[in-house]
Order: structure tokens, then sequence, then C-alpha cells
């Protein structure tokens, strides 16, 4: 696997990051998904270990958690652009 891969398909997105300095250096994935009314999403955080066992975490976030977070990047990636800490 690539140090990093996104891949995006219809109501999912994956992101996968293989070899983490900071962490375990296992490889973590991230998954997002709407669930089939649309109200909220789907967050699956994995963690494959060293047997190669997947260890999940979900969480739901409603339109409006997506609203805030949304804002929370928003604020991230412009105070990096600007130089800012």
């Amino acid at each position: 696997m690539e140090k990093h891969e996104i891949d995006r398909q219809a109501k999912w997105l994956h992101i996968k990051y293989d070899g983490e300095d900071r962490d375990d250096e296992c490889v973590n994935e991230l998954s997002i998904y709407q669930n089939a009314d649309e109200s909220e999403l789907q967050v699956l955080v994995s963690n494959i270990d060293f047997d190669n066992i997947s260890h999940d975490n979900t969480f739901a976030l409603t339109k409006e958690d997506a609203k805030v977070l949304i804002e929370y990047l928003k604020d991230w990636i412009n105070c990096e652009l600007l130089g800012h800490k």
C-alpha cells in the first residue's frame, strides 16, 4: 500500500495511511459513509495491528455536527495557508 490513499465511491470516502511514525507504524483507515436516509454520516476509524487484526471505532455525525466540523477544518486550512500556528 502507498503511504497515503484516498478513495471516494458514491456515498463512501476511504482514507488509508500506512506507517505512522508518531503512532504504532500500523495501517490506519478512516471510512465515512452516509446512512440510507442520509440523516447522518457514519465514521469508522480502523487500526490494523501487527497480527493483521482490525480494531474499529464508530461515530455518527449529524448534519449539524458536519457544519461545525467544516468550519473547524476551514479555520485549520486557512491558518496553515496564512502561516499561523
